[in-house]
């Protein structure tokens, strides 16, 4: 299967029904994005942080963004958080996931350490630790970690 992913600076229209398949699956973090993309508070624009998009012959079947993860003190860090990964389930279990994160790691690695995300999904989890992300307990902001380098 080739698959494209495109870095994106405005939503694709597609991103709906993204979102609306997501939400019959009970999971909203894609319909939060578009909120928070069009309000401003987060349009993956601050530096080096990015928002991806994956398609299969010009279809939008994936999404997957990095931004800047700030510590307790509020100070800047080399820390990337990989936030609203999504992948459409019929694309589940043949590598799109894989790609995405691939291509989202391999763009991070010029600016970013290591990388961590928060998931309470057991198949999501399944899919991290396979990726190399280690389980974190009782961190307040994020639940899986990985380094880069």
């Amino acid at each position: 299967m080739k698959i494209e992913i495109q870095e994106v600076k405005e939503l694709p229209e597609a991103i709906s029904k993204l979102a609306q398949q997501a939400n019959k699956e009970g999971l909203e973090f894609v319909t939060r994005m578009i909120e928070e993309f069009e309000s401003g508070k987060n349009r993956f624009d601050k530096p080096n942080e990015f928002l991806l998009m994956a398609y299969d012959n010009g279809q939008l079947i994936a999404c997957g963004g990095l931004n800047l993860q700030w510590n307790e003190q509020d100070i800047e860090t080399r820390i990337g958080r990989v936030r609203r990964f999504y992948v459409l389930p019929k694309y589940r279990k043949h590598g799109v996931g894989k790609q995405l994160l691939q291509y989202l790691e391999k763009k991070a690695i010029a600016n970013f350490s290591a990388l961590c995300l928060n998931t309470e999904i057991k198949s999501a989890a399944n899919f991290y630790q396979k990726m190399n992300y280690v389980f974190v307990e009782n961190h307040p902001n994020y639940n899986y970690f990985k380094y880069l380098i």
